[in-house]
């Protein structure tokens, strides 16, 4: 496993091809918004490579107040699934990135990402193909965030109906609601704002109703 500079991350193009395969159009952000986060250096991208071929990527996001690691991205070759590769990338990803905000001089409270509701799935095949993605991740530690959570218009016309999930650094806790609510600002302005460049209205519109949605 590696993690890669934008310029080789740009020249990949099994990363690539297993990225638009596998992540849904509307949660598809654009490439050069990938690029972007590791040239700024607030975004990893990680890659599990064998024989010269890439099978599985990972993207994250390295969020500063509060510290965490914001998984963006997790994926595995469709020939490679159910060979443990999507469990080491995982951990491949949080120690990294973890890593890299000690050296930015803060200690990372855990780990936190989107999945995709299986409530909100359209038939009865999405709801099984969510609910396994929502077992892998209770598998490898996490736990659903009782928080009504959307992710901002990446790649379409609207926000995107997910569940936030939490796995808390050794030592660390689950936030309480206070927690919650400073982590999605992050998630929106510290990465969709400035990285992905969604309009700040619509991140606090966002944000306004998800809080009010808590009471």
């Amino acid at each position: 496993m590696d993690s890669p500079s934008a310029t080789e991350l740009a020249d990949d193009r099994q990363w690539w091809r297993i990225y638009e395969d596998s992540i849904p159009a509307s949660e598809r952000e654009p490439r050069d918004i990938i690029l972007a986060s590791l040239l700024r250096d607030v975004g990893k991208a990680f890659r599990v490579r064998a024989g010269g071929s890439t099978l599985g990527l990972g993207t994250t996001h390295l969020l500063t107040d509060p510290p965490a690691v914001f998984l963006v991205y997790l994926a595995v070759d469709r020939a490679q699934r159910s060979r443990g590769l999507g469990g080491r990338l995982l951990e491949y990803a949080w120690t990294e990135s973890a890593r890299g905000l000690r050296a930015q001089g803060h200690d990372p409270l855990g780990l936190v990402w989107e999945v995709d509701d299986p409530a909100a799935a359209e038939g009865p095949q999405e709801r099984r193909v969510r609910d396994r993605r929502v077992h892998f991740f209770t598998r490898h530690g996490g736990a659903a965030l009782p928080w009504s959570y959307r992710q901002p218009p990446v790649n379409g016309p609207g926000p995107v109906p997910m569940r936030l999930m939490w796995r808390p650094a050794p030592g660390q806790m689950t936030p309480d609601e206070t927690g919650t609510a400073a982590l999605v600002l992050a998630i929106y302005f510290g990465k969709y704002g400035a990285i992905n460049r969604i309009p700040a209205a619509v991140l606090q519109e966002m944000l306004n109703r998800s809080v009010s949605s808590q009471r």
